[in-house]
């Protein structure tokens, strides 16, 4: 890891005393080092969980829900770095991270829903669908704040 540069930020105070402007400096905020941590652990979470499930992957399903599982968490704990280097790019590959996920966990909804539509009747269908739909709404929601909160907070110190 190589040393951060110096930077400074601020505004130019009115003329203090003898003349002389005042330069106010701003420190960098530690929010994008907390939430790059917690994306790194949550990201290596998912790819350790991802890669001791391989063997129980039966099907094309299993294995295309897997695989994206997989790349989605290596590409959060990617942004876990990226924004532990206040890099601005990390927000983005996060977004990244979660439409992925997405996408995996909506393709993995609306398949489930229809097996238990085609063998449960219509009503399990739509119970499946609707908790399938929420499981997948709230977890890009969270995971979302973690990745867009730093740039929320002081979007300035991302480079």
């Amino acid at each position: 890891m190589q040393p951060q540069e110096a930077q400074m930020m601020g505004q130019v105070a009115p003329a203090g005393a003898m003349g002389q402007q005042v330069i106010i400096v701003q420190n960098k905020s530690g929010g994008p080092k907390v939430f790059g941590i917690l994306a790194i652990l949550l990201g290596g979470l998912g790819l350790i969980t991802g890669v001791m499930e391989i063997g129980n992957w039966d099907g094309g399903l299993w294995i295309f829900t897997g695989l994206m599982g997989l790349a989605a968490s290596g590409l959060f704990a990617w942004a876990g770095v990226l924004l532990m280097q206040y890099q601005r790019k990390g927000v983005w590959v996060g977004f990244g991270s979660v439409g992925v996920q997405v996408v995996s966990g909506l393709v993995f909804t609306l398949v489930v829903a229809s097996e238990a539509s085609d063998a449960l009747g219509d009503d399990a269908g739509g119970f499946f669908a609707s908790l399938g739909l929420a499981i997948v709404g709230i977890q890009a929601v969270c995971c979302s704040a973690v990745v867009a909160l730093p740039l929320l907070m002081n979007g300035a110190d991302l480079e």
